[in-house]
């Protein structure tokens, strides 16, 4: 699979779980499990981009730093929210934030990296996207991130 592909279907992935959650009444059990897997689908997604699609695209050093202050925003923004009660009057505008800085880092990656301003032929994508595809699929299956994941959550509440 094209390493675009990947990178816009998790992007769908992950705005589709925002919202759904943006749908659920905020202290539901079911949007508090729904946002746990929406953090484990954001690390992930942090991670093959950190990992696979930027170093692979990294001649547009600039870009790919743009891209790695606005993964800070969003877990910043995130943490604001996970600290925030979910009954609080703040809440839901602390969650909308969070949605627009992850849709928008989104959307800048789709419109300034993919493609990206190096040149990257069909073979080079599809080897990447499978890379991709595989982490993906190995860090769903692993007891090791979900719990990696909770932790870092539990921290970000903390802050």
């Amino acid at each position: 699979m094209n390493a675009y592909d990947v990178l816009f279907d998790h992007h769908n992935t992950l705005r589709g779980l925002c919202s759904k959650i943006t749908a659920m009444p905020p202290t539901s059990a079911e949007r508090r499990d729904t946002l746990d897997e929406l953090l484990v689908e954001l690390d992930i997604h942090m991670r093959i981009e950190d990992d696979l699609f930027y170093p692979a695209v990294q001649a547009a050093s600039k870009l790919v730093a743009i891209a790695h202050a606005e993964h800070r925003q969003v877990i910043d923004q995130l943490a604001v929210v996970l600290r925030t009660p979910p009954q609080a009057p703040e809440y839901d505008d602390e969650w909308h934030s969070f949605v627009t800085v992850l849709d928008a880092h989104a959307a800048e990656e789709e419109r300034d990296l993919c493609p990206p301003p190096v040149e990257m032929r069909e073979e080079e994508l599809n080897v990447l996207g499978n890379k991709m595809s595989a982490r993906i699929i190995d860090l769903h299956a692993s007891t090791f991130e979900k719990l990696h994941v909770r932790g870092r959550a539990a921290m970000l509440r903390a802050m």
